[in-house]
């Protein structure tokens, strides 16, 4: 299926959730990705897909778990799934969708050694990779209603990104957003 039917209907599917702020994330997330992709020249538009699906499974959510501050054990749960739960929407939305996608969907929280979620991968790809810095990026330096102190700056961002993500995957995001890692 063509990947512009698809991305139409994950933001047909992202809109009915009424969750403006998940649909500006994902977009963001998708952009990002297509031009770092591009710098390392990497194909994007399975990126790109995965990205822009990377958050489905929090459709799922409860609505007062998106502003929810502090969060219980129950909470951190369901945050902990929605990977999972994300490449299950994604399959139902796209019933041919290429196992890799799927896969990137599903680990956009795993990191190097192990110590993400939701399988504690010891490795990662660099298209994992190039997701997970450019989620995280996005998450940082947006303005999100259940962090005190609003968001953070670029800098800050690049360096959160650099505890997880190789070193030429933080400098093509680096450049991407015109910061110097």
């Amino acid at each position: 299926m063509d990947a512009v039917i698809i991305l139409d209907r994950l933001q047909r599917h992202l809109e009915i959730a009424s969750w403006a702020e998940l649909t500006h994330h994902s977009n963001r997330v998708a952009s990002l990705v297509t031009r770092v992709a591009q710098i390392l020249n990497i194909p994007a538009v399975p990126m790109a897909i995965a990205a822009y699906a990377h958050d489905l499974g929090k459709i799922s959510w409860p609505v007062e778990l998106r502003d929810k501050h502090p969060l219980s054990p129950i909470d951190w749960g369901l945050i902990h799934s929605h990977p999972v739960v994300s490449a299950k929407e994604l399959a139902q939305i796209w019933p041919q969708a290429p196992p890799d996608i799927l896969a990137l969907v599903r680990g956009h929280h795993e990191r190097p050694g192990g110590r993400g979620y939701p399988d504690g991968l010891k490795e990662i790809s660099t298209e994992l990779s190039i997701i997970a810095a450019c989620d995280v990026y996005d998450a940082i330096t947006s303005e999100r209603a259940y962090r005190p102190g609003g968001a953070q700056d670029a800098r800050q961002a690049l360096l959160a990104v650099a505890d997880f993500a190789p070193a030429r995957v933080v400098a093509a995001l680096a450049a991407v957003v015109g910061k110097i890692a």
